[in-house]
C-alpha cells in the first residue's frame, strides 16, 4: 500500500504549525528553532487506522501533571504505520519527568493495537 502523507511538511505552515523559519543553515522547522510544538504530526499510512491509533493514544497515554493525552498535547511529531511498521516519534526526551512511563504507555498501545505489527517509539527533542 502507498504512503498517503496526511499532513506533508512542504504545507505544514498552511495547516498552521508555524511552519518554517529560514536561517543561515537553511530552512528548518520553527518547533527546532524556537522551541515551540508543531500542531500537526507527520502522518503516514492508511487514513482510518492512522485516526484509530491517535484517539487511542490521545485517550489511553495521558500526561499526570497536566491530565491530557499526548496527542492533545502536541507531543506526537509523527506517526508512520506501513509495511508491517508503526513508528511513533514523540518530542520529549525520554529521562524528562514521566517521560519514561508515558513512551511505555504508547509502546504497549500500539501493540495491543497492532499486534502483528513491528512497534517503534522515537524520541526527538
Amino acid at each position: 500500500m502507498p504512503t498517503v502523507w496526511m499532513q506533508p511538511a512542504a504545507t505544514a505552515a498552511e495547516a498552521g504549525c508555524g511552519g518554517c523559519l529560514t536561517s543561515d543553515g537553511g530552512p528548518r522547522c520553527r518547533s527546532h528553532v524556537t522551541g515551540e510544538a508543531c500542531a500537526h504530526p507527520q502522518l503516514a499510512g492508511q487514513q482510518a487506522l492512522i485516526a484509530r491509533v491517535l484517539r487511542e493514544l490521545d485517550r489511553r497515554v495521558v500526561d499526570p501533571v497536566a491530565g491530557r493525552g499526548i496527542v492533545g498535547l502536541q507531543w506526537v511529531r509523527a506517526l508512520r504505520i506501513e509495511d508491517g511498521e508503526a513508528e511513533l516519534t514523540l518530542s520529549f526526551a525520554p529521562v524528562c519527568g514521566p517521560a519514561q512511563e508515558l513512551s511505555e504507555s504508547a509502546f504497549q498501545t500500539l501493540r495491543r493495537l497492532l499486534p502483528d505489527t513491528d512497534v517503534y517509539v522515537r524520541h526527538q527533542v
